[in-house]
This record gives structure tokens, C-alpha cells and sequence, in this order.
């Protein structure tokens, strides 16, 4: 079963991160609570943990993209 990966709320005001660097590519295993990416808010870099074990099947950002929160 595919799980999606959306980006969690980061702090009150904070509205989206920018992917600073993927941590993982496609293909890769990971574990659950593996870091995925590094993200770049206004007030903090943050590491985008995995919530579950398993494969990386497709990434859909690269780094300088800017995610909303919940995207």
C-alpha cells in the first residue's frame, strides 16, 4: 500500500518549507522516522521525517521548491 508524504504543520505562522536537499532517492528503503528531506522555513531548518517503513516509489519535489503545508 502507497502511502503519500505531505509536509506536517511546522509551527504557528509558518505556512510552507523549502526543500533545502532530498535525503533519499527513488528506489531507496527506508524506516520509519528516516529523515526524507531537509526543509527550510522562515524560522528553522527541519528534517522531514518518514512515517512509515518501506520504499521510495516517486518523489515529487526537488530542492528550491517551495511545499505548502499539507501539499
Amino acid at each position: 500500500m502507497a502511502i503519500d508524504v505531505k509536509l506536517p504543520g511546522l509551527g504557528e505562522g509558518i505556512e510552507s518549507g523549502d526543500v533545502l536537499e532530498l535525503l533519499v532517492k527513488e528506489g531507496d528503503t527506508v524506516r520509519a522516522e528516516q529523515g526524507l528531506m531537509e526543509l527550510e522555513t522562515d524560522k528553522a531548518t527541519v528534517t522531514l521525517p518518514s512515517p512509515a517503513a518501506g520504499k521510495v516509489i516517486k518523489i515529487l519535489v526537488s530542492p528550491g521548491d517551495s511545499i505548502p503545508i499539507g501539499q
